[in-house]
C-alpha cells in the first residue's frame, strides 16, 4: 500500500552522509594503501582498494553515483508530487550560484597547502607506490598546466564547471557533471509535471537523457531519476522484505562488479541502475525510510563540505605523517583518524556557512521557504 510521502528524508539524508565518508575512504586507499604495494598486515585484512571481491561500499564511482541519484530524486521530487512549475525555473537559476562558493573553497585551500609547501604528495607517492597520489591527489603542477597560484586556483574553480576537470582538486571534475545534470532533470520534472502519462513521461525524459547522455552519463542518469521519482519513490511503497533485500543486493553487486570510467560509459549506466535498485530496496522497508540517526543527520548535512576538502586535507596530513614515522601500518592508520577529524572539524563551520548562502540564494531567487531535514541535507549537499 503506497503511503503518503513523508515529511522528512532520513534515510537520503543518511545515506548521502555514509556516501560521503565511503568516498574519503576509498581516495585514502588509493592513495596510501594501493594494493601493489600496501603493508602486508593491511593488504592481509583486505584493507586495499579494487580487490576483485564484492566493494560497493567502498567503491568510490558506485557512491559518487549513489549522490546523483539522491541529488536529482531530492530535488526534482517536489515538481513531480505537485508542485508549481515556477518553483523548477528558480532551482535551475540556483544551481550554479549554489554550486560555486564551496568548490571555490575545494581549489583555494589545495593551492594554499601547495604554496605553503604542505601537499608532498609526489615525495609520499614514491614511497606508497601510488600512481594516484603521484597523478591525482596534490596539485597539477607539469605542463601544460598554468603556475600555481591562488588566482589560477580561483579561475580553476569557475572553469572547472565546463571542463570537468581540475588543476588542483581532482574530485571536483564531478561539479561540471553535477551542474548540467540537475539542471537537465529539473527542466525534465519541470516538463512533465505530477500529471500521471507514464509513456509520454517516459518519452520526453528519454529524448533529455539522450541529450544528457553526450555530456556525461551521470547526466543521464539524474533525468532517468525523474522518472523513478516520480513514479516510485514519491510516494513509498512498503515492499515485502525478501524483495526490498533483493533490490538492495542487486545495487550492491552492481556497484561492486563493475568500475567506472569516463571511455567505458556502459559502467556508468550499471553503476547508477545500483545506485537506483539501492535507494528503492531501501526506501521500500519502513524501518530504513523512518530511520533517525544523529550521526546520519549531521553526515548528510556536513557531507558537501566534506567532499569537497577531503582530498588536500588527506594529502597533507598523511603526507607529513608518512614522512615523519615511516610507511607502517600504525603510521597509515593514525593518519586516516587525524585526518579524517580535521577534515569534519572544517567541513563543520563550511557546511554552516554554505546554509546561510543557499538561504541567501533562496530570498533572491525565489524558491521553498522552509524545506524539511532531509531536504535541507540534499540541496545543501549536492552530488559530487
Amino acid at each position: 500500500m503506497a503511503a503518503s510521502p513523508p515529511s522528512k528524508l532520513r534515510d537520503v539524508d543518511a545515506l548521502r552522509g555514509y556516501a560521503a565518508l565511503a568516498v574519503a575512504l576509498y581516495h585514502f586507499l588509493l592513495a596510501y594503501v594501493p594494493a601493489a604495494s600496501a603493508p602486508r598486515a593491511l593488504t592481509a585484512l583486505g584493507l586495499v582498494a579494487q580487490r576483485p571481491f564484492l566493494v560497493a561500499p567502498l567503491n568510490g564511482h558506485f557512491m559518487v553515483t549513489v549522490f546523483f541519484v539522491l541529488s536529482s530524486f531530492v530535488l526534482t521530487r517536489g515538481l513531480v508530487s505537485g508542485g508549481e512549475r515556477s518553483r523548477g525555473i528558480a532551482a535551475i537559476a540556483k544551481r550554479f550560484p549554489r554550486l560555486l562558493p564551496l568548490t571555490l573553497v575545494g581549489v583555494l585551500l589545495p593551492a594554499t597547502l601547495y604554496l605553503s609547501g604542505w601537499l608532498p604528495t609526489r615525495a609520499v607517492a614514491a614511497i606508497t607506490h601510488s600512481e594516484w597520489l603521484d597523478r591525482s591527489g596534490g596539485i597539477k603542477y607539469w605542463a601544460p598546466w598554468p603556475a600555481v597560484s591562488l588566482w589560477s586556483a580561483a579561475r580553476d574553480g569557475v572553469l572547472l564547471f565546463a571542463h570537468g576537470v581540475s588543476q588542483f582538486n581532482s574530485a571536483l571534475w564531478t561539479m561540471k557533471y553535477e551542474l548540467f545534470g540537475s539542471m537537465l532533470a529539473l527542466a525534465g520534472a519541470t516538463l512533465i509535471g505530477s500529471r500521471p502519462r507514464p509513456i509520454v513521461d517516459a518519452l520526453l525524459l528519454t529524448l533529455i537523457a539522450i541529450a544528457a547522455l553526450r555530456i556525461h552519463p551521470l547526466c543521464a542518469i539524474c533525468v532517468a531519476t525523474v522518472y523513478i521519482a516520480k513514479y516510485v519513490l514519491a510516494r513509498p511503497v512498503d515492499l515485502k522484505l525478501p524483495v526490498a533485500l533483493g533490490l538492495i543486493g542487486i545495487g550492491l553487486v552492481l556497484g561492486s562488479a563493475y568500475k567506472a570510467t569516463q571511455v567505458m560509459r556502459i559502467d556508468w549506466l550499471l553503476l547508477g541502475a545500483g545506485a537506483t535498485a539501492l535507494l528503492v530496496g531501501m526506501r521500500g522497508i519502513a524501518r530504513l525510510r523512518e530511520i533517525d540517526s544523529r550521526v546520519g543527520r549531521q553526515l548528510g548535512r556536513l557531507s558537501f563540505a566534506v567532499y569537497v576538502i577531503h582530498i588536500p586535507i588527506q594529502s597533507a596530513v598523511a603526507g607529513a605523517i608518512i614522512l615523519t614515522f615511516g610507511y607502517c601500518p600504525i603510521a597509515v592508520a593514525g593518519a586516516l583518524i587525524l585526518s579524517t577529524t580535521l577534515i569534519f572539524l572544517l567541513a563543520w563551520p563550511l557546511s554552516r556557512l554554505d546554509e546561510q548562502w543557499m538561504a541567501q540564494l533562496s530570498r533572491w531567487l525565489g524558491g521553498p521557504k522552509a524545506p524539511t531535514s532531509g531536504e535541507r541535507a540534499a540541496r545543501r549537499n549536492p552530488a559530487p
